[in-house]
């Protein structure tokens, strides 16, 4: 059985001393050494979360910029295929009158031609309607 005397409180004090040793010793120390550490992980992740948003923020303003670029790349294309049906026209406005005169200036020489060869011709009818006249009638007109 248990007897109550001297030994016992003499463990009960031994072991209230041991508890405060032990707290002085160990259990402050690793409290301390926690908390250091919590407030270092909380700043950690502060900065973590700061460097996101900063990281998101970049993003956000990479993408704006990537589209920024390519409406203006797209608008160029579409001023340049603009410029190009601009000058289309006009180099088929100048080969149109290219045409246009050179069919004129044929047409002026085929009118002269043909003048000319009815000229030949007006003669030649001549001479073969005289011609002929003269073999139908058998002597000379």
């Amino acid at each position: 059985m248990i007897d109550i005397n001297v030994t016992l409180f003499i463990q009960m004090a031994n072991f209230l001393i041991f508890l405060i040793l032990m707290n002085f010793v160990l259990y402050r120390p690793i409290r301390r050494i926690v908390a250091e550490r919590k407030k270092v992980v909380s700043e950690k992740q502060g900065r973590i979360e700061e460097l996101e948003a900063q990281a998101k923020a970049t993003l956000l303003e990479y993408d704006k910029r990537l589209q920024d670029s390519r409406t203006a790349g797209f608008q160029k294309i579409q001023d340049l295929k603009a410029a190009g049906r601009e000058q289309e026209k006009e180099i088929l406005r100048q080969i149109s009158e290219q045409a246009a005169a050179k069919v004129h200036e044929m047409r002026g020489r085929i009118q002269r031609e043909i003048a000319i060869v009815r000229m030949e011709l007006k003669h030649e009818v001549r001479l073969f309607s005289v011609d002929l006249a003269q073999k139908i009638l058998g002597r000379n007109v």
